[in-house]
C-alpha cells in the first residue's frame, strides 16, 4: 500500500469513527458533514476525497466487518440453515452497537442493500459451488437471503435480551417451516 492510500484509510478510518461517535447521541440526520469532519479533526474536502455520503460511511463499515460474518459462517458445524441464522446473530452481537445505531436512526434497510451486494461474494468464499447453474435464479436466491438475514438481524435487536441465538434461529426455521402450506 502506498503512503497516498494508507493515508486515504486513515482518514476513513478517522471519518467513520468520528460519524459513529456522533451518531451515539445525535440523530443521523441532524449530522452534517462539516460535523465529521470537525469531529475526526480533518477537512470537508477530505471527507468528500473518501466518501460520497454519510451512507458511504455505513457501507465502509459494513464492508469492514464483514470478513467477521464469513468467518463465522466458515466455522459453522454444519451448513444448515438454523446454524447460518446463529452464526449471523453472534455476528451481530459482535458488532452490536453499530447495528443498534443503524436500528436506531432508521437506516436498518441498509443492510439489505448491502448484503445484496456482497452475499455472492460471501457465499462462493464458504460455499465455493453455487446453489444453482442459472445465474439469475442464483441472484433471486441470494437476494432473498438477503432480506431474510436483514429480518433476522431486526429481529434480534428488537428481542436480544429475550431470547438465545438459539432459540431466535428456531424461532425462525419454525416460521419459514409455514410455507410447506403453499402448494407449488
Amino acid at each position: 500500500m502506498t503512503h497516498q492510500e494508507q493515508q486515504k484509510e486513515q482518514s476513513k478510518q478517522w471519518l467513520a469513527a468520528a460519524f459513529f461517535d456522533l451518531l451515539q447521541w445525535k440523530a443521523y440526520e441532524s449530522i452534517s458533514i462539516s460535523d465529521i469532519a470537525r469531529k475526526a479533526s480533518l477537512s470537508r474536502r477530505t471527507f468528500y476525497r473518501v466518501f460520497r455520503s454519510k451512507e458511504d460511511i455505513i457501507f465502509y463499515h459494513m464492508e469492514q466487518i464483514f470478513p467477521d460474518y464469513i468467518s463465522a459462517l466458515k466455522a459453522l458445524p454444519q451448513k444448515k440453515r438454523a446454524y447460518l441464522a446463529v452464526a449471523l446473530v453472534r455476528f451481530v452481537n459482535r458488532h452490536l452497537d453499530f447495528f443498534r445505531c443503524l436500528r436506531k436512526n432508521r437506516l436498518d434497510h441498509l443492510i439489505i442493500d448491502f448484503f445484496d451486494e456482497h452475499l455472492e461474494q460471501g457465499r462462493a468464499e464458504v460455499w465455493p459451488q453455487p446453489f444453482s447453474e442459472n445465474p439469475e435464479i442464483e441472484r433471486v436466491f441470494m437476494m432473498t437471503i438477503s432480506v431474510e438475514h436483514y429480518n433476522i438481524i431486526r429481529l434480534w435487536l428488537d428481542h436480544y435480551e429475550e431470547k438465545t441465538p438459539e432459540e431466535l434461529s428456531a424461532l425462525v426455521s419454525d416460521a419459514l417451516s409455514l410455507f410447506g402450506h403453499f402448494n407449488d
